[in-house]
C-alpha cells in the first residue's frame, strides 16, 4: 500500500537525515536484504546474473559482502529489456523517465508511481536542507522526462516555473526575470551556459539557492555560476534512474541519501578501495522493487571522506565526484590523472583564464593541447 504524501514526506525530511547512525545503518542492512531477495525470487535478470556468477541472496551476510555480486551498468539494464523488471508487473503500467544522455547514451527506465514520488522526495529533501521553502519562487531546468504539460500542471499548484533545454538562453534569462525566481535547479551543463550569458552580457542574477546537477560540477562551472547567480552553487549528485545521490549541505559536505540507496567506492574488479581514496561509485537502490538497480556503476570517480560536518544532518559524507572514469588521463605508471588538476593548470595561463581548451592523448606518455 502506498505511503500517504505528506507523512511520508516529513519523514523523508525530518525523521532519517537525524537519525542515529547506527541505527541508520541497522535499517539499511535490513532494506538490503529485502530488495535482495525479491529481485532473486521476482526479477528474471538477477536471477539469471547471480546463477551464473554462482551466488544468491544467502550468501550476502551485508552490505560488506556485497563485492560478491557482479556489478551493473545502463548496457546490461538496457540488454536484459523487461526482465530487469518484476516479473509480477505489466511494464506497460508503469511510469517512464529517461535518463539525460550526459554519459553519451539516454536509456529509459521504469518505475512505479511511488518510486517515482520517493525519488522527486529526495531532491526535494537536498533543496529543503538548503533553505528551499514551497511558497518560495523556484524554477527549475526541466529534466527530458518531464514534459511541457506535466510542467504547466506543477506550476499550478506550487511557486513553480520550468525552463527547458530548448528553449533559447534569452527566454530562459527572461522566465527568471519574469518569475522573480529566488532558487534555480538544473542541469550542470545548462546552468553553466546561462551563468555564462549573463557574464558575457554583464549581468548577475542573484539567488538564494542554485542547485546544479546530472554532471560533474568542474571547478570553472561553479566559479561562472558564483559570479553570475551571486551565491555558492550547492551540488547536486544524482542520476535519473536514481534520484539523489548524495548533496552539498549549507556546510558544502556532501551527504549521501543512506535511506535509499547503498553507495560503494570501488575499484575495476568492482572491490572495495581504502576509505579516503578514489574509485568508482556503484550504487543500489533500497527502494526500486519494480526495477532494481543493484551494484549499479556509474564510471564516476569519488572517494568517501573522513571529515565530519556539524549541521546536524548524520547522513555518511563522501567527497566531490572527481569525473567520469573515461575523463581521466592514464599515465606511463598506471595512475590516473583527475580533470580537476587539469583545469588548474589551465585556469590561468599568462595571467588570464582559458575559456575553452583541448587535450588529445596519443600515448600514455605523449598528449598535446590546443
Amino acid at each position: 500500500m502506498s505511503e500517504p504524501y505528506l507523512p511520508g514526506l516529513y519523514k523523508m525530511l525530518f525523521g532519517a537525515p537525524r537519525q542515529r547512525p547506527e541505527s541508520l545503518a541497522r535499517d539499511r542492512e535490513a532494506q538490503l536484504r529485502r530488495i535482495l531477495r525479491h529481485a532473486c525470487e521476482h526479477v528474471p535478470f538477477y536471477r539469471s546474473l547471480w546463477d551464473a556468477a554462482g551466488v544468491g541472496p544467502d550468501d550476502i551476510g551485508g552490505s560488506g559482502d556485497m563485492p560478491r555480486l557482479p556489478m551493473t551498468d545502463k548496457e546490461s539494464i538496457v540488454a536484459a529489456g523487461n526482465d530487469v523488471v518484476d516479473r509480477r508487473l505489466d511494464p506497460a503500467g508503469l511510469d517512464e523517465m529517461s535518463t539525460s544522455g550526459t554519459s553519451g547514451r539516454a536509456i529509459t527506465m521504469r518505475r512505479t508511481t511511488r518510486e517515482m514520488r520517493l525519488v522527486r522526495r529526495s531532491y526535494l529533501r537536498s533543496l529543503f536542507y538548503n533553505g528551499a521553502r514551497p511558497w518560495q519562487h523556484s524554477v527549475t531546468m526541466a529534466s527530458t522526462w518531464l514534459s511541457k504539460k506535466k510542467g504547466r500542471f506543477i506550476s499550478l499548484v506550487a511557486k513553480t516555473r520550468h525552463i527547458y533545454p530548448k528553449d533559447s538562453l534569452d527566454q530562459q534569462i527572461q522566465t527568471l526575470r519574469d518569475f522573480n525566481a529566488r532558487n534555480l535547479m538544473g542541469q550542470t551543463g545548462g546552468l553553466y551556459l546561462l551563468a555564462r550569458e549573463l557574464l558575457r552580457r554583464g549581468e548577475t542574477f542573484p539567488l538564494k539557492l542554485l542547485a546544479p546537477t546530472g554532471a560533474t560540477l568542474m571547478p570553472q562551472m561553479r566559479q561562472a555560476m558564483r559570479d553570475a547567480f551571486q551565491t555558492e552553487p550547492r551540488d547536486l549528485y544524482g542520476a535519473v534512474e536514481l534520484g539523489a545521490i548524495a548533496w552539498q549541505c549549507k556546510r558544502g559536505a556532501y551527504h549521501i541519501d543512506a535511506d535509499r540507496m547503498l553507495v560503494e567506492i570501488v575499484d575495476a574488479e568492482g572491490n572495495p578501495v581504502p576509505r579516503g581514496e578514489s574509485g568508482q561509485v556503484v550504487c543500489t537502490t533500497l527502494h526500486g522493487y519494480s526495477l532494481p538497480l543493484i551494484r549499479y556503476r556509474l564510471r564516476d570517480v569519488a572517494s568517501f571522506s573522513n571529515e565530519t560536518c556539524d549541521c546536524g544532518i548524520r547522513f555518511p559524507l563522501m567527497n566531490a565526484v572527481q569525473g567520469r572514469i573515461n575523463d581521466f588521463l592514464p599515465t606511463p605508471s598506471g595512475e590516473l590523472v583527475s580533470p580537476h588538476y587539469l583545469y588548474h593548470i589551465f585556469d590561468h595561463v599568462g595571467g588570464s583564464p582559458v575559456k575553452e581548451w583541448r587535450i588529445i592523448q596519443h600515448a600514455p606518455d605523449r598528449l598535446t593541447y590546443e
